[in-house]
């Protein structure tokens, strides 16, 4: 559990810095966090794209997003922002 909770509070904070720099994954989930003797990796940026100020975004992102880990809103097509991205990552920490 420890490892997790450090492994995670790497991860957080790699989203946190890019909510702040107004850049959302849209597609987190466990795969794409690579570990390494070096650090912990957040990987595939694919679906990532800059927002608005809002971080507000009602697009899909495609087909592809894995939908087991979106927020609620994303299912009804509502406004998507950085609560999406961190309620993947709860998601993924529960998973773990």
């Amino acid at each position: 559990i420890k490892r997790l909770k450090e492994v995670f509070g790497c991860v957080a904070q790699a989203i946190s810095h890019l909510h702040h720099n107004r850049i959302r994954h849209k597609d987190f989930k466990p795969s794409q966090v690579l570990l390494s003797p070096h650090g912990t990796w957040l990987t595939d940026f694919g679906w990532s794209n800059a927002v608005s100020e809002t971080m507000n975004d009602t697009t899909s992102g495609g087909d592809a997003i894995t939908a087991k880990y979106h927020a609620p809103e994303r299912a009804v097509k509502n406004p998507c922002g950085r609560p999406e991205d961190i309620f993947a990552l709860g998601c993924s920490y529960l998973e773990m």
